[in-house]
């Protein structure tokens, strides 16, 4: 198993705020909120959890919980999410989690968790990401398969990626599908197939730039593909089948995107993209025969309400949820005071590497958080019932919130969100000091 598991204070000889705190520890709410606040000792998965019990009692009633983190590259994030993954599996009986990953191409790790199957290495390298690309998720892969082994297969950990950003993995699942079937399908749409299971549709381009006769292509084959699901429905095996129909709905989904965003700008692509992860969690768990799902994802996606972006309005994910499973759904954010995080900074040319955020703006809920002694702790905000923290998070209030991409000069702009706290998360995990996530080793 991977080594990851070394007790940890997530504070314990990092970089933390020290620049700026000093002069915040006397924050007028600190005391308040910290009589709400559940102390959480230590990031090691591994650790004996009873620190978290007060957590589980929070989370007992959720059916779905969506795990977010303000940095898509943060060590300490993707431990303390190993940690509730391993609460909501061993004392929630949570047998379903969900990635912000490519839907295809995370049924490798889905097949090496369930049975032990293929190199979990591999399996993470062919998802594109490298910000699941870490030793930390890795760690938490490593451990799902080991909880695995041996159960019954109905009492096994399913794992899915939700995303539908690339045509590549979707698109070939389908040739390899048609082409094992030997069926009569639309092949004058071979080629286009071929083409988006290889070249794809540059959806990393500037959404104005997507080719337009490539695109309306690949809509036809997808609408081409679909009648033939319709008329097919009841040939072979339903669960293959159905299967492959998702496979064909992720592409259509990447597809719709490029569309969205040729023809109305990035706002709408994002739009595109949030819908299309909520729908594929809710296949995921209309599929299954397990009730209950934990999400992980960037905290932006699984906040429970619309909001402002820097691009414009948005629908996330978690919105979304929050309109299907109501109460049942509970989103976690998560945020920090200082440290470093692994980011592409477009200063330097988008190179990956080790990045820190300065002093928070003055506004910013950071601060009173920061202020909060012996993090990392959680905060659950129906706990909150003191009048003045009350009037607090009324007001909306930035926080800590970088995705893949770092602009030293954009700080407060791009890289700190901004919430009506209790709207946006129903709960919140605050650190101190971070480290970056580690890639993986490789030969």
């Amino acid at each position: 198993m991977t080594d990851d598991t070394t007790t940890d204070r997530a504070t314990d000889g990092e970089s933390t705020a020290d620049d700026w705190l000093p002069a915040d520890a006397t924050h007028p709410l600190a005391d308040r909120l910290a009589a709400h606040t559940i102390p959480i000792d230590t990031t090691d998965p591994a650790d004996d959890p009873d620190d978290l019990a007060p957590v589980t009692d929070r989370l007992a009633d959720a059916r779905v919980v969506g795990l977010g983190e303000a940095t898509h590259g943060t060590r300490e994030f993707f431990r303390l999410k190993h940690r509730l993954v391993r609460l909501l599996v061993e004392e929630l009986d949570y047998r379903l989690f969900a990635l912000e990953a490519n839907f295809t191409e995370t049924l490798a790790i889905d097949e090496y968790v369930v049975h032990g199957r293929g190199d979990p290495k591999e399996a993470l390298d062919g998802i594109y990401f490298w910000t699941w690309d870490t030793r930390e998720v890795l760690a938490l892969v490593e451990w799902l398969c080991e909880f695995n082994e041996g159960r019954p297969l109905g009492d096994r950990v399913r794992f899915y990626g939700v995303d539908a950003q690339f045509t590549a993995g979707p698109a070939g699942a389908l040739l390899d599908f048609f082409d094992d079937r030997d069926a009569d399908w639309p092949t004058e749409h071979r080629e286009t197939l071929s083409a988006l299971a290889s070249d794809g549709l540059d959806v990393d381009e500037a959404p104005a730039e997507v080719d337009e006769p490539r695109l309306a292509a690949a809509e036809e084959t997808v609408a081409a593909l679909d009648g033939w699901f319709e008329r097919e429905a009841t040939a072979g095996d339903e669960r293959a089948f159905a299967l492959h129909r998702r496979h064909l709905r992720t592409l259509e989904q990447t597809i719709e995107s490029a569309r969205a965003g040729r023809d109305e700008g990035l706002q709408a692509k994002a739009r595109r993209r949030d819908r299309a992860m909520a729908e594929n969690l809710s296949w995921a768990l209309d599929r299954e025969p397990h009730d209950r799902v934990a999400v992980w994802g960037h905290s932006a996606h699984v906040q429970r309400d619309g909001r402002d972006e820097h691009w414009g309005t948005g629908t996330p994910m978690g919105a979304h949820l929050a309109d299907r499973y109501g109460d049942d759904y509970y989103a976690l954010g998560f945020d920090f005071a200082g440290g470093q995080f692994r980011a592409l900074d477009v200063s330097e040319g988008h190179e990956l590497r080790a990045c820190s955020l300065g002093p928070p703006p003055e506004d910013a809920a950071t601060r009173l958080f920061a202020a909060v002694d012996d993090p990392p702790w959680f905060l659950d905000f129906d706990d909150v019932d003191d009048e003045r923290l009350a009037d607090y998070f009324e007001c909306e209030r930035p926080v800590r919130s970088v995705g893949a991409i770092y602009d030293p000069e954009d700080e407060h702009d791009r890289l700190h969100d901004e919430f009506r706290l209790p709207l946006a998360f129903d709960g919140l995990v605050f650190v101190a000091g971070t480290t970056p996530a580690r890639p993986v080793e490789r030969e």
